[in-house]
């Protein structure tokens, strides 16, 4: 079967009510650290937590994943502190979460909740967003700002995806159910945040991941694919690409954030990573040089999948194929 390399937590773990149903519910601290133990058991590749979950059960979780010898990440729980799950272990950060509450004196009324975008703005310290960022480099906490999303999820009321050629690969209850939840649930949390807010907040974000860059945290590229509305997956990564080099990275470094860094998340550069002899056969052949400019990637002359080759022609069969599955889903 012809996929892309799956690496998974299984079951995310939330709060005492979850958001999603799948997950679970973690109330206290002995509840985390059986969950870890019973993922362990199960052979996930690592942990990963949701926003809810109580502090002392979010430490009791990082001191037990150390003690089992499993990597946990995902979202910075809400109760905590983003330079406490970092010096606590946490390998990743998704969604630059606790990143602005960090970055302020108003940090402990964040954790709270009582936090927008706005109140970021206006709060945020850059003397206190670098000594974060000299943590986060110290403990080598990756980050997975998921750019395009943050983008995306602010603009959701002033953005019209009728006309995108893109929606006829995705399947009708993906549209219907999920997008649509996720749509009421964003343009709720919006608040008092205004367009203008918000616009100014994305800017806000690509210099916030700049100043992280510089002070040399590690990224990785992800799209945050299928809750992201109108994300579409494979494409969105392209996306994803040109926003690290709007934040200051240079073509370079955005391509790898897609490819030699994943393999040292995962502690396979022996095997990926790089296009060398003996390692594993997975590439991606362009028609123009990404180097000179980052929209290229998108240019695809070919992929080589574990060592079996794909021409543009097959790749666009896929495609339709992917089109027609969809539309037997309406």
């Amino acid at each position: 079967m012809i996929g892309p390399r799956i690496f998974t937590s299984g079951p995310m773990l939330d709060g005492p009510k979850p958001r999603f149903p799948s997950s679970i519910a973690i109330a206290t601290p002995e509840g985390g650290r059986r969950a870890v133990d019973n993922l362990k058991q199960r052979g996930v590749d690592f942990i990963k937590l949701q926003s809810l979950i109580p502090r002392d059960a979010a430490l009791a979780i990082a001191e037990e994943a150390k003690k089992q010898g499993i990597a946990f990440e995902g979202h910075v729980p809400d109760a905590v502190r983003a330079g406490e799950m970092s010096e606590a272990g946490m390998k990743s950060f998704e969604h630059l979460i606790g990143i602005f509450e960090g970055s302020s004196p108003a940090e402990e009324d964040f954790l709270k909740g009582n936090k927008t975008e706005r109140k970021f703005l206006a709060t945020y310290d850059e003397a206190r967003a670098a000594s974060l960022a000299a943590l986060l480099a110290k403990n080598h906490t990756w980050q997975c700002p998921t750019l395009v999303w943050e983008r995306g999820g602010n603009l959701l009321d002033v953005s019209d995806f009728s006309g995108d050629t893109r929606v006829k690969y995705v399947p009708g209850p993906w549209k219907n159910k999920t997008w649509k939840r996720f749509t009421g649930e964003i343009t709720q949390g919006y608040g008092t945040d205004d367009i203008a807010t918000r616009k100014k907040f994305i800017d806000k974000e690509l210099a916030v991941v700049h100043l992280l860059h510089r002070a040399g945290v590690p990224f990785l590229a992800g799209t945050d694919t299928p809750a992201g509305v109108h994300i579409f997956p494979g494409f969105s990564l392209h996306e994803e690409l040109r926003r690290f080099v709007a934040a200051g990275f240079t073509p370079p470094e955005a391509l790898q954030t897609a490819t030699l860094n994943p393999a040292r998340f995962f502690g396979m550069e022996e095997q990926l990573g790089t296009i060398e002899d003996g390692k594993l056969a997975d590439l991606v052949l362009l028609s123009a040089n990404p180097l000179e400019d980052i929209a290229n990637t998108q240019k695809i002359a070919g992929v080589v999948v574990n060592g079996r080759y794909f021409s543009h022609i097959e790749i666009e069969k896929m495609l339709a194929g992917v089109e027609a599955a969809a539309r037997r889903y309406p």
